[in-house]
């Protein structure tokens, strides 16, 4: 028989507890210049009296968590530090005037740094007006996406602050749409993404060939996610935000079925410059020659980039309302047509009407006002540049009979032809010998040439009663004496 000792159980020790290094007190001194620290940080300590108040300890509690010290509120030997780096590296930024803020700092122009980033996807944390650590992490990222400026740096200044909004400003509009040529390998992507999406939303993590394709998507609609390595990053889910945001779809940063269907829009696959038709948020090449002949033909899209925007639309609906053509703001392969035959013809009649100009060069009047131009119209002699200028058109089949620059000038206003700096070669050029004393003009001319001359765009015009004659001049656009150009197309 086997007798079992008790045994008595070892007495529990508990964990020895290491006695916490005493904080020593700062001095008055110390405080001080700490109160004056956090407010240059944007800290609010309160009255600056070197008195340890619960608004200077909630200050440095804020300091603190910034920069991932433990937040005690205890002026330490570690946060005095980091008290003095920050306030270093503010007064050096301060004199350089970059803008430049970082970890350690707090203000409304970092809450805004904040949304910003936030909107493009980049996790910067709690969104308080505080550079926290977790934005510098932000920053970073950032910065790695953006090719002109430098990594691996934790703050933002005005360089960064630029490139942000000009991020920023790039997704601030509709859904744009790419004319691209239609590949068979560009077909198979689509369907094989299709499936994907059917079988469930497409959401951040998800990695492949058709999150790449969804990503070169997004890119040609204006939503660049940075990244189109086919990995579904925070980058991309902001992108599929945005374009959700601008296309009136549920915002939930997954790619469903009819956030795929209207983000597949977003590629024109076509060879065709105008099938189907150039319509607005178009961007492309075949867009870019058509502001060309558009602005080629008198009427402004505005900027010559690609896309079709609402100064493009507006230019397109000037055009049809002109040519007596259906107004519906697209350019069809028809209306392309046009467009070319019409500005053949057009520099056709700016040939003749300079033509006509060059041969009268070196004419001078005979006695008071003789002269040919006026007598072409059945007047008697008088001041004759205006018929001059009707004289060169209507020879050059451009029907004009007017004697008075100031109706001329009225009438440019009126067709939709008048600029103030964008002339052409036969255009009427319109004098104002007294600047702004209102819309009116004294003399005219037709415009012979247009070129550069260190820099400054100027105008080679052929005008009647020139001194008497029919002589060359040349002047700067923008010039103060010019009061427009414009012509009767």
């Amino acid at each position: 028989m086997t007798i079992r000792i008790p045994t008595t159980p070892r007495p529990v020790v508990p964990p020895t507890i290491p006695t916490p290094v005493p904080v020593p007190t700062p001095t008055k001194a110390q405080l001080r210049l700490a109160e004056k620290q956090l407010k240059l940080a944007g800290f609010n300590p309160g009255k600056l009296d070197g008195v340890a108040t619960p608004a200077f300890t909630a200050a440095l509690k804020g300091f603190q968590a910034a920069w991932g010290i433990a937040p005690t509120g205890q002026l330490d030997a570690v946060s005095l530090k980091r008290l003095q780096h920050t306030a270093g590296r503010i007064h050096a930024h301060a004199k350089k005037k970059d803008g430049f803020v970082s970890v350690g700092q707090k203000s409304g122009g970092i809450e805004t740094l904040e949304k910003r980033l936030k909107k493009l996807g980049y996790d910067v944390g709690k969104v308080d007006g505080v550079y926290d650590r977790q934005l510098a992490k932000a920053s970073k990222a950032f910065r790695a996406d953006q090719s002109e400026l430098k990594n691996n740096i934790s703050g933002f200044g005005n360089a960064a602050q630029k490139v942000l909004k000009k991020e920023l400003a790039a997704i601030s509009h509709a859904p744009e749409r790419r004319r691209l040529a239609p590949t068979a390998a560009q077909t198979r992507l689509d369907r094989a993404t299709a499936a994907l999406v059917s079988r469930g939303p497409v959401a951040e993590g998800a990695t492949g060939g058709a999150v790449a394709n969804i990503q070169k998507h997004l890119k040609a609609a204006g939503f660049d996610p940075q990244h189109v390595g086919g990995k579904f990053d925070e980058r991309t889910e902001a992108m599929v935000k945005q374009f959700q945001v601008k296309s009136k779809l549920p915002v939930t940063g997954t790619v469903d079925g009819r956030t795929w269907k209207a983000l597949q829009k977003s590629f024109i696959l076509s060879k065709k410059p105008a099938a189907p038709a150039q319509a607005l948020n178009e961007r492309s090449g075949a867009v870019k020659a058509s502001e060309k002949l558009l602005k080629k033909l008198g009427f402004n899209p505005g900027k010559i980039d690609g896309l079709f925007d609402k100064n493009t639309l507006r230019a397109v609906r000037a055009y049809e309302k002109k040519r007596h053509l259906e107004v519906d703001g697209k350019i069809g392969t028809n209306q392309l047509e046009k467009m070319k035959k019409d500005f053949k013809a057009q520099n056709n009649w700016r040939t003749k009407v300079i033509e006509n100009a060059r041969r009268h060069l070196g004419f001078h009047e005979r006695g008071e006002n003789g002269n040919p131009f006026s007598t072409f119209f059945g007047r008697p002699p008088e001041a004759w540049c205006a018929d001059f200028v009707s004289y060169c058109y209507t020879k050059a089949g451009k029907k004009l009979n007017e004697p008075w620059t100031p109706a001329l000038l009225a009438k440019l206003h009126a067709n939709g032809t008048y600029t103030r700096n964008n002339p052409k070669p036969g255009d009427i050029i319109m004098f104002d010998w007294q600047p702004g004393s209102g819309p009116t003009a004294q003399h005219t001319g037709i415009v012979e040439k247009v070129f550069r001359r260190n820099g400054r765009l100027m105008v080679q015009t052929i005008e009647g009663n020139s001194g008497d004659a029919v002589r060359r001049n040349t002047y700067a656009v923008g010039d103060s004496r010019i009061a427009g150009f414009g012509n009767m197309h």
